[in-house]
């Protein structure tokens, strides 16, 4: 083991050149690593959501909720599942059993027994919507788009604001409140169908029968085959009021518009959306799962004041619920705390060690977290407050084996070794007893990755931190810390030395100067 210790010591360039190289992986792996509030976890848990309109409580539950129930009951691996029938809406919640060697496996027997689900009412024109909840499913950012414009004016406003945002990168999906969807109205005057003695059902099937897109067949020649689309859909909300209801060959015709009244408007409101007490719409986003909360909310942000610029007098953007803030405060507090830990050790090791020594073993502190940095991403790791705050318990401990290697270096050259002599023999006497306190501290931690349920999902990442840091720290506390200790003891030496010869030079000049008196 001398010779592989001597190899590093007598070599002051490589110890540069490989703390230097884990500082700068850390800092640009800094640069672009996630940052989050949690760590990713996946709940367990699946929420389906179907939307049957216009129909009743009791309608959503015996045609949706009970079709899609009697299919879940045959997957395996789903602890319990509990639904709710609401007017319009059907949302089943299931949890997947913790013991289940494999959820992905139970999610897609989920998504599987949803899709056999095919006897919906033909009201249900939209899949059922199967969601995994995660720390991902969170929103991060509301905002609000309130002013005096009328409504259609400040919708179309809030239409083209919301393409924006699902374009800025990093954001995943939005959903919108207070945002009524457009809607044409037949008011059908009773007057006037009975005078026509026409009934509704005749009206209905008359405007359905008008408003078609459909496939005829194709046409084949010799050289081409083209095919045959009936396009006779409503292209203006007017259009309704020229559809025929009624004609005979020795009568006028009867139109929709001769029956009722046709008003372009908008459906009733289901959810109404206030900010600051002003009615609004709302948008709430979303960011994607590798996304940066922080970058993700500050491109909204940017997106946002520049918007800013184009809207009419009286509208105002109002952003709430960032949930970004809330982030870079703990990042902040917790980075606070970190950089007054690496303070107090410096000053602790100034006192009982050497000022360079306790340098370079204060360095070996930012050296292992940029390390864990770097080496974040490729356990699919990033930086969120568990993993700050491992960090933080993490300090003292990687110190300590620095500590030791350096003080056992020193001691050595008190006792009047040479520089790379009391190098090589410092580390080598306490590498074996560094080694050990290295892998107790591993088998106190290891636990913690095996840790069930959802509590161990959250922190699986402490021991992951506290494991990598403490690799990164043997690294640099064996293979670059002790050729860092001998160039500063040679350095300390050489000024020594140089202090020493001037004073010896002075004390010479004093004995010349005090001879030439005598013999004068």
């Amino acid at each position: 083991m001398n010779n592989f210790f001597r190899f590093f010591v007598e070599r002051h360039l490589l110890a540069y050149l490989i703390t230097l190289i884990i500082i700068l992986l850390g800092l640009s792996t800094l640069l672009t690593i996630k940052r989050d509030s949690f760590p990713s976890v996946e709940f367990g848990e699946v929420l389906v959501t179907t939307s049957y309109p216009g129909a009743s409580p009791e309608d959503v539950e015996l045609k949706v909720t009970n079709e899609i129930e009697d299919e879940l009951k045959e997957v395996t691996g789903i602890k319990h599942f509990q639904s709710w029938s609401m007017e319009n809406i059907s949302s089943i919640h299931i949890v997947i059993d913790s013991d289940v060697e494999d959820e992905d496996k139970v999610i897609r027997e989920i998504r599987e027994a949803v899709s056999r689900v095919t006897d919906l009412p033909p009201e249900v024109t939209e899949s059922p919507l199967v969601t995994e909840l995660s720390t991902s499913s969170f929103p991060m950012i509301e905002i609000g788009l309130t002013g005096d414009l009328p409504y259609r004016e400040i919708r179309e406003l809030a239409r083209r604001f919301e393409k924006k945002l699902e374009n800025v990168p990093g954001v995943s999906r939005v959903e919108r409140f207070g945002y009524r969807a457009r809607e044409i109205q037949i008011q059908v005057s009773p007057e006037s169908i009975d005078n026509k003695e026409i009934a509704l059902g005749e009206i209905i099937a008359a405007i359905r029968g008008r408003n078609i897109r459909a496939t005829g067949g194709d046409f084949e020649s010799y050289t081409s085959e083209k095919n045959i689309v009936t396009l006779a859909q409503f292209r203006e909300p007017q259009e309704v009021g020229d559809v025929i209801v009624r004609t005979t060959f020795d009568g006028p015709l009867i139109k929709i518009k001769d029956l009722a009244i046709i008003e372009d408007t908008f459906e009733e409101e289901i959810v109404e959306s206030r900010v600051n007490g002003e009615a609004a719409l709302s948008f709430i986003a979303y960011k994607s799962e590798s996304a940066d909360i922080i970058r993700t909310v500050s491109a909204i942000n940017a997106m946002v004041e520049k918007q800013k610029q184009y809207l009419p007098d009286g509208v105002r953007i109002v952003i709430s619920n960032d949930e970004s803030t809330y982030v870079s405060e703990r990042f902040s507090i917790v980075a606070t705390n970190g950089a007054l830990g690496l303070a107090m050790v410096m000053l602790v090791l100034t006192v009982f060690l050497n000022i360079r020594v306790a340098f370079w073993v204060a360095l070996g502190i930012p050296v292992s977290l940029l390390g864990v940095v770097f080496l974040l991403p490729v356990f699919g790791g990033f930086i969120d407050t568990v993993t700050m705050t491992a960090m933080v318990i993490v300090l003292g401990i990687i110190v300590d084996d620095a500590i030791i290697i350096s003080e056992n270096i020193y001691q050595r050259h008190e006792q009047g070794l040479e520089p790379i002599e009391a190098a090589v023999q410092g580390i080598s006497g306490v590498f074996k007893p560094v080694l050990t306190t290295i892998f107790t501290t591993l088998v106190v931690f290891a636990p913690l990755f095996y840790m069930p349920g959802m509590l161990g999902k959250f922190v699986y990442v402490i021991p992951l931190v506290i494991s990598l840091a403490l690799l990164v720290s043997l690294i640099e506390s064996t293979l670059a810390l002790p050729a860092h200790i001998a160039g500063g003891l040679r350095a300390q030496a050489k000024n020594k030395g140089d202090a020493t010869s001037i004073t010896q030079r002075g004390f010479d000049q004093l004995k010349i100067s005090y001879k030439s008196a005598i013999v004068s």
